[in-house]
C-alpha cells in the first residue's frame, strides 16, 4: 500500500501544479481593455461594414451556426476557468494552504477506497462456506490454501487460526488475537486524517477571512477617499473567498470521512464475527475427530 500511496502523491502533484501554473498565467496576462479601446476606429468601422455585408450576402448555413455554437461553449468554458483563477487569486495565500490540504485529503480518500472497498473487502459468506466444507472433509491444508489466496485482513486472521489447528484452543485464540492486532490498524489507518484536514481547512479559511478584513480596514484607514471603496472591496473579496474555499474543501472531506469510517467499522464487525465462527468450527472439528 505504500507504493500505491506514493503513486497517489505523485498524482496530487500533477493535479495541483497545473492549477498553480494556470493561476500564475492568468495573473501575468490580464486583459488590457484600454489598449483595445485605443485601436484604430477606422479599421474597426470598416471591419464592421465588411461583417454586415458578409452577413447580408451569405446564405443560411447550418454548419456555420453549429460552429458558432461550439465556439460559444468553448468561450463559456474558458470564462469558467478564468473566473476560478480570479477567485483563487483574490483569496490570497490562504487559498494555497487550503488547496494543499484538499489535495492531501483527496489522495488519502482514493487510497483508502482502493484498500477498504477493494483489497480488504472480501466476501465473508462465500469464504466461510468454502472453509466449512473443507474443514468438514478434514482438509485443513486445503482450507489454508483457500484463505492464502485472499489478501483481506479477514482471510489472514482465519488463516492464522487454521495454521494452529493442532494446538489448544488457547493457542488458536492467541494466534487470532495476534493477527488481529496486526491487521485492524491497517483498516483504520489514515481515516482520521480526513476529519483533521477538514477542520484545518475550515480554520485556515476563517483565518484568511480575518487577515483579509484586517488588511481591508488598515488600507481604508490610510488610503485616499477615492480609493477607499476599491480597497475595501478587495479586502472583503479576499475574506469571503477564503471562507468559501475552506468550506468547499472541508465538506467533501467530512463526507468522505463518514463513508470510510462506516466501511471500516463494517469490516471490523465482520472480523469479530467470523473469527469467532472459525474458532468454534475448529473446536467442533477437533471434538469430532
Amino acid at each position: 500500500m505504500r507504493g500505491n500511496l506514493f503513486l497517489l502523491l505523485i498524482a496530487l502533484v500533477v493535479m495541483v501544479l497545473p492549477c498553480a501554473v494556470f493561476a500564475q498565467v492568468e495573473e501575468a496576462t490580464p486583459v488590457d481593455s484600454a489598449t483595445v479601446a485605443e485601436g484604430d476606429s477606422t479599421v474597426t468601422d470598416s471591419t464592421a461594414v465588411e461583417v454586415v455585408e458578409e452577413v447580408e450576402v451569405a446564405p443560411a448555413d447550418t454548419a456555420a451556426v453549429d460552429e458558432a455554437v461550439e465556439e460559444e461553449v468553448e468561450e463559456e468554458k474558458g470564462d469558467l476557468f478564468s473566473q476560478f483563477a480570479q477567485f483563487f487569486r483574490q483569496g490570497g495565500p490562504a487559498m494555497w494552504a487550503i488547496l494543499f490540504f484538499f489535495g492531501v485529503g483527496t489522495v488519502i480518500f482514493i487510497e483508502r477506497v482502493i484498500f477498504l472497498f477493494g483489497t480488504a473487502s472480501a466476501k465473508p459468506e462465500a469464504l466461510m462456506a468454502k472453509i466449512a466444507s473443507l474443514v468438514r472433509k478434514g482438509s485443513i491444508e486445503g482450507a489454508i490454501a483457500a484463505t492464502s489466496e485472499e489478501k483481506s485482513p479477514l482471510s489472514k486472521i482465519i488463516e492464522a487460526a487454521l495454521r494452529n489447528y493442532k494446538g489448544t484452543e488457547r493457542d488458536i485464540q492467541n494466534s487470532v488475537d495476534e493477527m488481529a492486532l496486526a491487521e485492524l490498524p491497517r483498516i483504520n489507518s489514515r481515516i482520521g486524517y480526513l476529519g483533521m484536514l477538514a477542520n484545518v481547512s475550515t480554520m485556515v479559511g476563517l483565518l484568511g477571512t480575518i487577515f483579509g478584513l484586517i488588511a481591508a480596514f488598515a488600507a481604508v484607514a490610510a488610503a485616499d477617499p477615492e480609493q477607499k471603496g476599491v480597497l475595501l472591496a478587495n479586502g472583503i473579496s479576499q475574506a469571503m473567498n477564503t471562507t468559501a474555499f475552506g468550506l468547499i474543501a472541508a465538506i467533501p472531506m467530512l463526507v468522505a470521512h463518514s463513508i470510510l469510517t462506516a466501511k471500516a467499522d463494517s469490516l471490523v464487525d465482520d472480523i469479530d464475527r467470523y473469527s469467532v465462527m472459525v474458532m468454534n468450527m475448529l473446536a467442533q472439528a477437533r471434538r469430532e475427530a
